[in-house]
C-alpha cells in the first residue's frame, strides 16, 4: 500500500499546486490575499500590491472570481476608476482564510 501526502502549499501560495486545482499559477496567492482582508472591501490594486504582481495578472483573476460568483462588485470610488469587491460567502474561502491564518502565524513566529 502506497502512502499518498497531501499537497501542502509552500513558498508565496504554492504556484504548483495553484495551476493544478485552478489551472492558474497566482489565483491561489491572490485568494489568500483577499481571504486575509476578513471579508473588508478591496481593490484589484489592492491585491495586486500586497501579491507584487502586476495588475495585468491580477485583474483577469479579479474578473474570474468575480464569474464565479466567489466575490461580487460593492462600489466604484467617487471620482476614480477604482472598483471595491467583498468576498462572497463559501467554502472555498473557508479553506483560503485558513492558509491565511496559518500562513500570519508562522510569520509571526519567524519574526520572533
Amino acid at each position: 500500500m502506497t502512502i499518498v501526502e497531501p499537497l501542502a502549499p509552500a513558498g508565496p501560495a504554492a504556484p504548483e499546486v495553484s495551476r493544478l486545482v485552478f489551472g492558474n499559477s497566482h489565483m491561489f496567492g491572490v485568494m489568500v490575499e483577499i481571504a486575509s482582508l476578513g471579508g473588508r472591501t478591496f481593490s484589484s490594486k489592492q491585491i495586486s500590491d500586497a501579491t507584487q504582481l502586476s495588475p495585468g495578472i491580477v485583474h483577469p483573476l479579479i474578473q474570474k472570481l468575480r464569474r464565479a460568483h466567489f466575490i461580487e462588485f460593492v462600489e466604484q470610488v467617487h471620482g476614480e476608476r477604482t472598483l471595491l469587491y467583498r468576498v462572497v460567502d463559501n467554502h472555498v474561502w473557508e479553506a483560503a482564510s485558513r492558509y491565511a491564518e496559518e500562513r500570519a502565524a508562522t510569520e509571526e513566529r519567524s519574526a520572533s
